[in-house]
């Protein structure tokens, strides 16, 4: 089973001990906003490349594995 990028930011938060407010600080959005890409509601792979790298570095993932992933998934 493929991982969609949304289970793997929420394990990635858990794994950090981050809750999702924390997360939300740190990325420097509203709860709100973080909540729409750990949901799914918004993809990774097209929000602007600022938040998409700064997500990235938060939660120590490689961008380029990252919009691999949801290409992946959205061939399904």
């Amino acid at each position: 089973m493929k991982k969609r990028i949304e289970h793997i930011l929420r394990e990635r938060r858990i794994e950090l001990g981050m809750t999702q407010q924390e997360a939300a600080l740190e990325l420097g959005m509203s709860i709100h906003q973080y909540q729409r890409y750990e949901y799914g509601e918004h993809r990774l792979a097209n929000c602007p490349m600022r938040i998409g790298l700064r997500i990235c570095e938060v939660f120590e993932l490689d961008p380029f594995e990252v919009v691999m992933i949801q290409n992946k998934n959205r061939k399904k």
